[in-house]
Parts: C-alpha cells; structure tokens; sequence
C-alpha cells in the first residue's frame, strides 16, 4: 500500500513540474510578445509627436505668387522630408499630385527641421469660394486649413 501511495506522489509532482515548466514557457513567450507590442507602439508614437506640424496661413488672406502658397511650420522635434511621396495635399476632396502641387523650402534642403518651415500649393488659379485643405505626412499627422478665395 505505501508502495502505490509513493508512486501516486511521484506521478502529482512529476505533473507539477511539467504544468510549471508549460505555463513558464507560454507565460515568457506572451511576455515578450506584449513588450515587443507595446516598444513598437510607443516608437510609433513617438514618431508621429516628433513630427507634428502646423498650417499658419490665415483663413481669408491666402497668398498668390505663380500659385496659391500654404506655409506648413515644423512644430516637432525632428525634420520631415516636403516632397511628392512623403507628404499627401487634398482639396476638397482631390489629391493634388505632381505638377499640380510644388513643395518648397526657406532652408533650401527638401525638409523642414524643426522650429523651420516650407510651403506648398496648387499652381493653377481656383475659382472662388470656400475651400478645404488637408495635409498628411507619411507618419499619418494631418492638418486640415479651411480658408476662401
């Protein structure tokens, strides 16, 4: 009889090392699987706060030299790049793409660093009225500028 009540403890400690050893190794696995998540969230995060940016034009007053001018201000803490493929123009509704939006820099490199700005703006003269422009980085910040001609 102590013969089978040994090997029946034998059995449950055996069983208790084997479920810790499992929960250990799928615990560690879930670990690290939620730190990866959550570094890769806040490096996203950080990101798009080091990119922030502002429209600074006045909504009635905007200015026409050889096209409509939008002044973008980098209020981040690191320099976007101001070209065709890493910042999206929509008005109303229509992406302006190429030579239907010119991209340019005070500092005369294709970004604006930080406290710097740039502008852009659709070439063509649009008719009067009551417009909306949005702008996007590539890190997903947008600005929206409501404005009239």
């Amino acid at each position: 009889m102590a013969s089978a009540a040994t090997s029946e403890l034998i059995f449950f400690i055996a069983t208790l090392i084997i479920s810790a050893s499992v929960v250990g190794v799928l615990g560690g696995a879930q670990t690290f699987h939620i730190t990866s998540s959550i570094q890769e969230s806040s490096r996203n995060t950080a990101g798009a706060i080091g990119t922030s940016f502002e429209i600074i034009n006045q909504p009635d007053m905007i200015p026409y030299d050889n096209g409509y001018v939008f002044y973008i201000k980098n209020t981040g803490s690191t320099q976007f790049y101001f070209t065709n493929t890493t910042v999206s123009v929509v008005l109303n509704g229509t992406l302006l793409t190429g030579s239907e939006v010119t991209f340019s820099s005070p500092q005369r490199v294709p970004g604006a660093r930080p406290g710097g700005g740039g502008d852009n703006g659709p070439p063509e003269p649009i008719p009067p009225g009551y417009y909306t422009l949005s702008v996007t980085l590539s890190t997903g910040n947008s600005q929206e500028l409501e404005f009239e001609v």
